[in-house]
């Protein structure tokens, strides 16, 4: 109290301090007549020391005076028997006191969690971590002898390697040979051997939940490694996803080594004990050398033979490699005097000859710290029997001792429920299970009745007792934020799982503890039994903790979520597992929120064994199609979960009602009853489950710039910008890194595959070519190519590997080198002209031959084995053209190139004949790999051919088309479809056997797709502006017939009938307008235009159509009948039809041309309505064009223009009013419901809120983020509170129309191309072709503290303008630097707080 409380300032000492008194009324009263009170000091002669008295009441007074919050007073009357436990007023006072105390206590507890900084919340379980491994390397080294030889080898090693590359060192040897132990010491002595300061990383692997994952073994020494050296801690999100883990590991190596100060050395005990997720047993996350100044320490177990062979094919050198054996007699025994002299004991003679006689020649150490821990129980006059002589024995005698001690059932039990949960048990939880265990309490209560009728817990006396036997064999290891008991010795482990978990009994243990993390029995729950001695069966409340999912807001319950799918899955409870654990949603989003969805993934794949069901496996799909958008934001949203989950399983509902139905009515239930502004989804819009998207790969890499597959061990290489190759493994079911190839340090531009995928060789902008083993992840050796590429030089770069002639050939710019494959040697170099660099290069093995082709038509050829130049001649009819592309026919021994002009070549040894023209230049050539079929693109056109005898012939009669610059294609397997893709990021397949049919879109992650590679069914799309590639299946099949998405990919699509039909412009014949049954999923109808469509709208009150055409001219079809089509002229031919609008009474209809606007009457008619006019026209001012048009009812126009300029026309005056002008495009322009409000976006990604009324805008709204690239489409709420945008980061937003605040944030994953208000939400079309339906829930009053933002790396800004006067609120993200300035002057800043001055 002294030192601690009222020491401090005040205030200082407050957090985490309450102080309970205690003060009896009357006291003073009898205080002085009462010889023996026990509640006040005396002194021996039995008066009153009033020196204790004073110090008391001075202490009282202090504290009520300088910390009156803290108290917590309790008033207890005086009586003759005050601390009589039968006193009714004392115990009604130590019921309150220890009510009040756990409250307390809880309550601070989760104070200090939820105010703990991100900092804090990694720090504390690092440290906790690091403690734990510092404490057994304690322990391990407290005894040590015998090995001082090997300690000394390895020691040499390792100074002899400090300042150069080197193998990483490996210790094996058998089980319990004492490896852990040489580990330890070699970490103790380190700074010895290298004789300066050196930073040590000590993980004694298995030991712990974070030592036995390597992600989360990466992340710690990672964070380990930055702190020793200052350097800054690893990215959140880059650590969280295993590959980014992976190569900041092996970055933060040759950082350090770079550094050339402290060496770093890293001792991993027992890799062997790494579970087997992410494939950490094939040790593909091991650098397979180690920089200078960078030591690597490995130990393995050798009859673990799986484990050491995989370490030899990583670690070569046979120098690397240190074998333990056991120790000799003499050794052994001056191991068991030193273990003796520890703890300090002596063994008589008999003793002594019975302990060597019970180990003969053994000097195996684990058998002698058992034989110790055996020898040190024996008292001194103790003539003890005969040891065990192997471990396994001794641990058998050792568990048979305890039996003999503590009961069968006692043992059995406490050492099966240990082995039983997964990582461990709390002591509390053993307790707490015990409680629970019938037959423990059964065995206990033999002799004698519990003393409570109404509570029975097992006797903590006789876990100590135990406890206290366990002695060494028991440790404790941290998992889940606590220190659980576990077993010490795998081989104790083993001998539990022999004698207690057999047969049934496993699946006892495991029903048990279901029901204690199920808290079936918690909160009073009284569980029946009947005890021996009252034959009868009685309810006692076990008083057992309670297993909420959540303790608090933000603290969840990690012990439960680890333990209980384990539990239930192993005791056959596959039922409840579906219903409460794997198909709840109270669950998923706890664990994923808490431990990340790789746990959540987990835990699916720890019950897949035990359980088969299909929508479990849709749900699990569904999680793992969320995480790319679950990245974007700065910590796991809660809402974002939710939505990505309905939106992805809603189509399921109606065909697993049970399970996936019952899931989104939770998610439903949860939207529903969310205290804060939320848009909420009434249907799936997302990509499913089950549908030819597999996954999202990212790797630590940046933009990728090749990729290359091998089918015959299905590996795909990535190559990126800045020179790092990933190799993953592309298995069904999961896709893993392998390897992470770094060396290279420029961009890689090409890669190569050999030797059946065993080898590979990138070339990168380094000038450097580099061989690879993908089998070890080795680099074999690197070779200086001398052929650089400039910033502005084209990206044409080739390989091409001779495996017959093992020989390797490199072609770039203007330069064709050869090497030896095995050696590196070059064989031969050609030179070309500078000025006329190569557009394409082959080498055809079989007829020895080089072909190189130059950008101005030179093709040369050149002997492949010399390199000696054989011809050299000009393509006859190139004249001035240029060629822009080229693919090789090796099978054929051709090439075909194609020109700007259009032009086709088909080249070979013996010449050269034009081939075909096309309409525009080839920017894309491939071939199928047959050779059979080859396709070229050109513009947003890919033109498919068929191999004759002649050449290639037109295989088709129409080309396939794209709204954009066709970048990459692929043919796939068996020549059945080919695969396209372009700038606008979209993928098309189309099949070759239905001459050109559209079958499928895929959404490229909204950036341009510029490289497709197909391996079987196995799609990967890739682009230079993403560190992230997705993987499709081109072979799915539709198990589940849920509605297909309606394929638009013009932006301009229409909806009708509240959603029930989209119309948009037919794929490959704008001319024709499809209608699209978006209840069916198919397509309704087909309407005939004139002329290509470039926009529509839908009158949906009057039931027409409108479809404004490239011709001018804009057709108006009924909604209800194809008859009787109206035509609206154009006002000048040729001019196009930029945008329409209607007003909101749908009375007028405005079209826009470039700078010319019709302004139309609408008035309903028997049997449709007739449109009249021109009522007005008038012109806009050139050069700027009308980007967006709005109409009001009372003939104005708001209009915004190409400039950024918007203005309001009053056509009855011929007046044009300017709106202050926002910068950039206007996008799209919007007017409200009550033509009160309009609002237009810009390309400056602002939003402008406009008073019509006095043409001034009142709210500027801005929405900056990582992603941000602009605002697509905006509508007003049918109520005009509201405004929706869509954006084109692929997120939705809801802005305030009063005040203009942000009111929720959505992502969709897709680009929405336009909104259209309903009467509680919204119904938008997207990139994707799925109609997205909304409800906008906003409870009022709005929270001050809600911030939208809360979960998201964005900068919202609001400007609100009244009376010429304006306020700027900024919302600043943590980590954004942007506006830094503004943010020091605001320490206690709120988002989304905006006051007029």
């Amino acid at each position: 109290m002294e030192h601690g409380l009222l020491n401090m300032c005040h205030g200082d000492g407050d957090q985490g301090v309450t102080i309970f008194l205690r003060e009896i009324r009357d006291l003073n009263k009898h205080i002085l007549d009462e010889c023996n009170l026990p509640m006040v000091d005396r002194q021996e002669d039995g008066c009153l020391d009033m020196e204790a008295q004073n110090f008391l009441t001075s202490l009282k007074v202090r504290i009520t005076d300088n910390h009156p919050k803290l108290l917590k007073v309790h008033f207890v009357q005086w009586s003759q028997d005050l601390v009589n436990p039968k006193n009714r007023a004392h115990a009604k006072y130590l019921k309150e006191l220890g009510e009040q105390f756990i409250a307390t206590v809880n309550h601070q507890i989760l104070e200090r969690l939820r105010h703990q900084t991100e900092g804090n919340q990694m720090l504390g379980p690092f440290f906790q971590e690091l403690h734990h491994h510092m404490t057994q390397c304690k322990d391990k080294c407290r005894v040590f002898c015998g090995r001082e030889e090997l300690l000394s080898r390895i020691g040499k090693n390792i100074v002899a390697n400090d300042g150069t590359n080197h193998s990483p060192l490996v210790v094996f040897g058998p089980p319990g040979v004492g490896k852990t132990a040489l580990m330890c010491k070699i970490s103790e002595n380190i700074q010895n051997f290298l004789g300066q300061k050196t930073v040590l990383v000590l993980r004694l692997l298995g030991t712990s939940q974070a030592s036995s994952n390597i992600c989360v073994l990466l992340n710690s020494i990672c964070f380990q490694v930055c702190l020793a050296y200052g350097l800054p801690l690893p990215p959140a999100r880059v650590m969280a996803v295993y590959s980014g883990a992976l190569q900041f590991f092996q970055d933060l190596l040759f950082m350090v080594s770079r550094r050339n100060v402290e060496s770093l050395v890293l001792i991993l005990d027992a890799v062997g004990e790494l579970n087997s997720i992410y494939g950490a047993k094939g040790l593909m996350w091991l650098p397979k050398k180690c920089p200078p100044k960078v030591h690597l320490i490995l130990s393995a177990c050798s009859t673990e033979s799986g484990i050491l062979k995989t370490i030899q094919k990583m670690v070569t050198s046979s120098e690397a490699y240190f074998e333990m054996k056991s120790l000799s007699v003499e050794q052994g025994q001056k191991m068991i005097e030193l273990l003796l002299a520890s703890v300090k004991r002596k063994l008589s003679p008999a003793q002594r000859d019975v302990l060597w006689a019970s180990l003969p020649e053994c000097g195996h150490p684990l058998r002698l710290k058992l034989a110790f821990d055996e020898a040190q129980r024996w008292a001194s006059y103790t003539l003890p029997v005969s040891l065990a002589t192997t471990a396994q024995q001794a641990m058998h005698q050792f568990c048979a001792r305890l039996e003999e001690i503590h009961g069968q059932v006692l043992v059995s039990h406490v050492l099966g429920y240990i082995v039983t949960a997964r990582f461990g048990l709390l002591e509390a939880e053993l307790k707490d299970v015990l409680s629970l265990d019938d037959e423990v309490l059964m065995e206990v209560y033999q002799e004698w009745t519990p003393p409570s009728k109404d509570v029975l817990r097992f006797p903590p006396l006789l876990w100590v007792r135990l406890r206290r036997d366990l002695g060494d064999c028991l440790v404790k290891r941290p998992a889940d934020g606590f220190m659980l008991l576990g077993l010490a010795h795998r081989l104790l482990t083993e001998v539990v799982k022999e004698r207690y978990l057999s047969g049934q009994e496993k699946t006892k243990r495991h029903h048990l503890l279901t029901e204690f993390f199920t808290g079936a029995w918690s909160q009073g729950i009284k569980k029946p039994m009947i005890l021996p001695l009252l034959g009868k069966p009685m309810n006692f409340d076990r008083k057992v903790a309670p297993q909420p999912l959540w303790f608090s807001d933000t603290v969840a319950n990690l012990r439960k979520l680890s333990e209980l799918p384990s539990h239930l899955a192993n005791s056959g409870c596959t039922e409840e597992l579906k219903k409460d654990v794997l198909g709840n949603m109270d669950w998923i989003s706890c664990r994923v929120l808490s431990s990340g969805i790789t746990s959540m993934l987990e835990d699916f794949a720890l019950c897949a064994e035990h359980i088969d069901c299909p929508e479990l496996g849709l749900i699990r799909d569904a999680i793992q199609l969320s995480r790319p958008t679950m990245e974007r934001a700065l910590c796991m949203d809660k809402s974002i979960f939710y939505t990505e989950i309905l939106t992805r399983l809603s189509s399921f509902s109606s065909l697993y009602p049970s399970l996936i139905g019952q899931l989104c009515h939770q998610c439903m239930r949860w939207f529903n009853a969310y205290p804060h502004p939320i848009l909420i989804p009434l249907y799936g819009f997302l990509l499913p489950p089950g549908g030819p998207l597999r996954e999202t790969l990212t790797g630590y890499h940046k933009g990728i710039t090749a990729i290359e597959w091998s089918s015959n061990n299905k590996l795909l290489i990535v190559g990126s910008q800045n020179g790092v190759l990933v190799a993953w493994s592309m298995q069904e079911q999961e896709s893993q890194v392998v390897h992470i190839l770094t060396g290279h340090t420029g961009e890689v531009r090409c890669v190569k595959m050999y030797g059946q995928g065993k080898y590979a060789i990138s070339a990168s902008k380094d000038c450097t070519l580099r061989t690879w083993n993908l089998l070890s992840g080795k680099e074999k050796y690197v070779i200086w190519n001398g052929v650089s590429a400039g910033p502005r030089e084209s990206h044409f770069c080739c390989l091409h590997v001779d495996e017959k002639n093992k020989v390797v050939y490199s072609a770039s710019g203007s330069k064709v080198n050869a090497w030896n494959l095995e050696t590196a040697e070059a064989i031969f170099h050609i030179v070309g002209v500078a000025r006329d660099p190569w557009l394409w290069a082959t080498v055809f093995p079989s007829s020895s031959g080089i072909v190189t082709v130059s950008k101005e038509g030179l093709v040369s050829t050149w002997e492949a084995h010399t390199g000696k130049s054989r011809s050299k001649n000009y393509l006859s009819s190139i004249k001035e053209d240029t060629l822009t592309s080229g693919v090789s026919l090796q099978k054929q021994g051709r090439i075909v190139v194609g020109s700007k002009s259009g032009s086709l070549y088909l080249i070979s040894l013996q010449g050269s004949s034009l081939l075909e023209k096309v309409p525009s230049a080839v920017q894309l050539l491939v071939v199928s790999e047959d050779e059979s079929l080859l396709a070229a693109g050109f513009g947003k056109h890919v033109r498919v051919f068929l191999a004759d005898s002649k050449g290639f012939h037109r295989f088709m009669a129409t080309d396939l088309e794209h709204e954009n610059i066709v970048e990459a294609a692929v043919i796939g397997p068996d020549n059945n479809v080919i695969v396209t893709a372009s700038l606008d990021a979209f993928i098309q397949v189309w099949s070759l056997s239905e001459q050109g049919t559209l079958l499928e879109i895929f959404d490229a992650m909204g950036t341009p797709v510029n490289m497709l590679a197909c391996c079987g069914n196995t799609l990967v799309s890739a682009s230079r502006d993403s560190s992230s590639f997705r993987v499709w299946d081109l072979a799915y099949t539709r198990k589940h017939k849920l509605s297909s998405p309606f394929l638009d990919r013009t932006g301009c699509a229409a909806v009708s009938h509240n959603g029930n039909y989209v119309y948009f412009p037919k794929i490959g014949d704008k001319n024709k307008i499809t209608v699209w049954d978006s209840v069916e999923g198919e397509d309704h109808d087909i309407l005939e235009a004139s002329n290509e469509v470039r926009c529509l709208e839908v009158a949906e009150q009057m039931k027409l159509l409108f479809a404004g055409l490239i011709s001018g001219t804009v057709l108006v079809f009924p909604l209800n009948s194809r008859q009787d089509v109206m035509c609206i002229p154009p006002p000048e031919a040729k001019k196009a039809v930029k945008c329409m609008a209607l007003s909101r009474g749908e009375e007028r209809l405005v079209i826009a041309y470039d700078n010319i606007v019709l302004v139309m009457d609408i008035r309903p008619e028997d049997p449709h309505p007739v449109i009249d006019g021109p009522t007005y026209t008038f012109y806009t001012q050139l050069p700027a064009t009308i980007s967006s048009i709005a109409a009001l009812t009372n003939y104005r126009v708001v209009y915004g223009m190409t400039n950024g300029e918007v203005f309001i026309y009053e056509c009855a005056k011929s007046k044009v009013s300017p709106l202050e002008a926002p910068q950039g495009r206007v996008t799209c322009l919007e007017v409200s419901h009550k033509e009160q409000w309009a609002v237009s976006s810009s390309e400056e990604a602002l939003l402008y809120l406009w008073d019509l009324e006095l043409c001034k805008w009142k709210h500027m709204l801005s929405f900056e983020s990582a992603f941000y690239q602009g605002i697509q489409c905006v509508c007003f709420s049918k109520d005009d509170k509201y405004v929706y945008s869509g954006l084109k980061d692929q997120s939705i937003l809801v802005w305030h129309v009063s005040d203009g605040s942000l009111l929720a944030v959505q992502f969709v994953c897709t680009t929405v191309n336009k909104i259209i208000s309903t009467a509680d939400g919204f119904i938008a079309t997207t990139r994707h072709g799925h109609l997205i339906r909304e409800r906008f829930h906003c409870p009022q009053p709005r929270s001050v503290s809600f911030d939208p933002l809360k979960n998201i790396k964005a900068t919202c800004t609001i400007k609100t303008k009244k009376q010429e006067e304006i306020l700027m609120v900024v919302r600043k993200q943590p980590g954004d630097s942007k506006r830094e300035e503004e943010k020091q002057d605001s320490p206690h800043k709120i988002s989304q707080v905006c006051v007029v001055l």
